[in-house]
């Protein structure tokens, strides 16, 4: 099979719980775009300190596994030996390299469902982007950005996903989310990606996106994307289900981009030591993409226990963590340093 052209790959990215999932949406509406679930290839199933090169069996494996994500999901494509068979008619005569395999399976299941153009939207796939645009010399990235506060506010309330729509997030899932949470690694994980977000901000390739633009001026917004993209606008693309937030229940019928979402940490769900210390630990990026900071008089009474738990929150979160990563230094090294 003859792999895609290069411009025809978009990756979608940024920080967690920033609308990296409905951008993905809005671009699915196009006719010439097919919007993946969340493969988590990079990081997960692939890394730079996995070799290079498959065996027959780990192609097999490889692409089986991408097909199960991409069928159930990320959180229920374990049996994956299904898919044996038509892994070994999309492979034919066999890819050793992994990124080629990657590639080949974006391109397949993108011309089964009669687009053109591949739209992958895992967040995480922003800590790849030197391996992503190494590979895909020509293909378009949107970096979306959002105001910290909202990430916190959200991932703080992550867990509850599985009871306000999602009932399909295992149980285990939601209590990984829970022990997740905490405002200073929410923080410095959302500071670093801005950093790396900030490094890219005048690549010809990739559009960083304000979260809270897209939502203000959506038409005018998604307009300029297309034009980026190099796609046809519609307005069917501005139509997309009210699903995926951690605070409010999923709504199928309800085809609207939510301007409710802006600043909805302003309307309570964090305490007053989470937003000073959130603050904080991400005060560089906020000033560097023009998030204005509450002010303080002085520190939260609750700042020092956030303090004290943040090392045993840490351990915790490393431990529960650990099966989703294919490379522990690889991953610290791209999120924290």
């Amino acid at each position: 099979m003859k792999l895609m052209s290069d411009s025809k790959h978009i990756f979608i990215v940024g920080s967690s719980r920033s609308g990296t999932t409905m951008m993905g949406r809005i671009l699915s509406n196009n006719s010439k775009v097919f919007t993946f679930r969340e493969l988590h290839f990079f990081g997960k199933i692939w890394s730079n300190s996995i070799d290079t090169k498959l065996s027959k069996k780990d192609q097999l494996k490889m692409m089986s596994r991408l097909l199960s994500i991409q069928k159930k999901g990320i959180f229920n494509y374990k049996d994956y030996s299904e898919f044996n068979s038509k892994s070994r008619d999309i492979i034919d005569s066999g890819v050793s390299d992994p990124l080629k395999l990657y590639s080949l399976f974006l391109e397949y299941v993108t011309e089964k469902n009669g687009a053109i153009i591949s739209c992958e939207q895992t967040p995480s796939n922003l800590y790849y982007l030197k391996e992503i645009l190494a590979y895909f010399p020509n293909a378009k990235v949107i970096n979306l950005v959002r105001d910290q506060r909202d990430v916190l506010l959200s991932q703080k309330n992550k867990w509850r996903r599985r009871f306000l729509g999602a009932n399909a997030i295992p149980l285990f899932e939601s209590f990984r989310s829970y022990v997740n949470y905490h405002p200073i690694l929410t923080a410095k994980v959302w500071n670093s990606s801005l950093n790396l977000t900030y490094s890219y901000i005048n690549h010809p390739n990739v559009k960083v996106i304000k979260f809270e633009k897209l939502l203000k001026d959506s038409e005018d917004c998604v307009k300029d994307i297309c034009n980026f993209l190099n796609i046809d606008f519609n307005s069917k693309m501005l139509k997309v289900p009210l699903l995926g937030s951690s605070t409010q229940l999923d709504s199928k019928s309800k085809m609207v981009i939510d301007k409710e979402k802006i600043s909805k940490w302003k309307n309570g769900g964090l305490n007053q030591s989470e937003i000073y210390l959130s603050q904080i630990f991400s005060s560089t990026m906020m000033d560097q993409f023009g998030y204005k900071k509450k002010s303080f008089l002085r520190p939260p009474l609750l700042v020092v226990f956030y303090l004290i738990s943040f090392p045993f929150k840490l351990v915790l979160a490393f431990f529960f963590n650990l099966h989703r990563v294919s490379s522990i230094n690889e991953i610290i090294k791209k999120r924290f340093f």
